[in-house]
């Protein structure tokens, strides 16, 4: 269940978190930001240690003007008084759960941004297509030889 929070008791409430959570800035007249309330639910439902925090950034817009907001939704994940990691739009739930899930990460916390494995490129498909151009190429010659 997101908690809505605004500039009132949003000191109260961060000051009360000793691990992660997210703060979902949104507004009621953004079409997107209703699209994200079923997956920040599911989200909240199915890490119930991390607090799913939402502002109305019409009721607050000074909040929303400290966290320097310029699209919604957005959704930061933070700790203490840092914010690790955004996200801005519609975003899968499983995009925001491979954040929830990689929050302790050594390269995350050092560099805010995960580490993208590098993959070896297969060359098959170009080694096919190079061998069937060698084979026309052949035929060809072998067709004008005769």
């Amino acid at each position: 269940m997101l908690k809505k929070i605004n500039s009132e008791n949003f000191e109260y409430a961060i000051q009360s978190e000793d691990g992660p959570y997210i703060i979902k800035f949104g507004s009621q007249s953004c079409g997107p930001c209703h699209t994200m309330k079923p997956v920040l639910d599911t989200l909240a439902q199915n890490n119930p240690s991390v607090s799913v925090y939402e502002v109305d950034t019409d009721e607050s817009p000074e909040l929303a003007g400290h966290f320097e907001i310029r699209s919604v939704p957005t959704m930061h994940y933070c700790e203490g008084r840092e914010i690790l990691f955004s996200q801005y739009g519609v975003t899968p739930l499983r995009d925001m759960q491979y954040v929830i899930d990689n929050f302790d990460d050594e390269y995350f916390r050092a560099n805010g941004e995960f580490q993208i494995e590098k993959t070896k490129k297969n060359y098959t498909f170009e080694i096919l297509i190079g061998v069937v151009l060698l084979g026309v190429v052949l035929a060809f010659i072998f067709a004008s030889l005769t």
